[in-house]
């Protein structure tokens, strides 16, 4: 069904401002509710009453801004409203008009870049129960080890500067550190048996270690952000993602070196690096080729985003074919 109306929401903590316009780029209503499920909820049933459609003519467009999305996105999905969950930048380059900011102004931009650039609609589709458990244990994970992390910082800088200081602050936190380092076993354990409960997620997680310099963190991250691989296709795609493919920078007769795009996901970024690291200490081929490209006088970190690439291809491999990963070496035995 032809969608005829769409919703521009620019989201904030209490509230959200919304645009409605059709097709012809003519805005029907403005108006600004509350930021939660009830509001929400009633405002989308009333407006799909008003203009008399069905719920799949109506697009809701929004930024996202991580939690603060999760009302909206929770009533579309019982709803069953299309929602599109963009990057905040895209909408700001694709623009026309940035002369003045407010948050009417800003519901009307996004609304009118859903309608211009409506044939990349990417709708939002809510993660699977387990993944979503597995999601919030992660997030509580990496807070509690943020703040161990912290802890032991200032532990190691008193005791190689201030002898009394160290004594003090050791006993002070001996305690904290204890439970910290406990809760996270804990929600380690915890995450563990979610995985071991469902059986696709335990094959992807599987599959995933067995590449070399994927570690237990970065396959649970990937397996979270991807909601279990069901988001995307090819290796292109997830590399681009997490920003390690590269992209033409030419203008003219003027060629410069390609450049990863910043607009990607920053943890699952970071993560790769890490396995990439990881991948050229342990694996051999990789190893080498790391080795004889920075030989050849390539710039060390575009290597090591090489790396990071094929690894991307690595997972995405493993993951369709349904196989662990097997090094080169063995099929040349074979």
């Amino acid at each position: 069904m032809i969608q005829k109306y769409v919703i521009g929401i620019d989201v904030s903590k209490s509230k959200l401002d919304c645009a409605i316009m059709d097709f012809n780029l003519l805005l029907f209503n403005e108006k600004s509710i509350a930021n939660n499920q009830k509001s929400i909820g009633s405002f989308i049933s009333t407006l799909i009453k008003k203009l008399a459609i069905d719920k799949n003519q109506l697009v809701i467009c929004c930024e996202n801004t991580g939690i603060y999305n999760r009302p909206l996105e929770l009533v579309c999905s019982v709803l069953g409203i299309t929602l599109w969950v963009e990057h905040a930048l895209k909408i700001k380059r694709a623009s026309i008009d940035m002369r003045g900011k407010d948050d009417k102004k800003d519901a009307l931009r996004i609304a009118e870049y859903c309608i211009r650039y409506i044939d990349k609609l990417v709708p939002f589709k809510e993660p699977s129960k387990i993944v979503q458990e597995i999601s919030h244990l992660s997030k509580s994970r990496e807070t509690l080890l943020t703040q161990r992390v912290a802890i032991e910082n200032q532990l190691k800088e008193a005791e190689t500067h201030d002898n009394f200081e160290y004594k003090i602050l050791s006993k002070t936190y001996r305690a904290t550190l204890r439970t910290l380092t406990k809760s996270i076993k804990k929600i380690e354990a915890l995450i563990e048996t979610l995985i071991d409960q469902d059986d696709e997620i335990k094959e992807t997680r599987n599959l995933l270690v067995s590449i070399p310099g994927i570690g237990k963190q970065c396959a649970i991250h990937l397996i979270i952000t991807t909601d279990n691989f069901t988001r995307f296709d090819n290796a292109n795609h997830l590399a681009c993602y997490a920003g390690v493919a590269p992209f033409k920078n030419e203008s003219g007769k003027i060629v410069k070196r390609a450049r990863v795009s910043k607009m990607a996901n920053k943890n699952i970024k970071r993560l790769l690096h890490m396995a990439a690291m990881a991948a050229i200490k342990s694996n051999p081929q990789l190893k080498t080729y790391f080795k004889r490209k920075v030989e050849e006088g390539k710039n060390k970190m575009s290597v090591l985003n090489a790396v990071r690439n094929k690894l991307v291809h690595r997972i995405m491999a493993v993951i369709s074919r349904k196989t662990p990963y097997l090094p080169q070496e063995v099929f040349l035995l074979k």
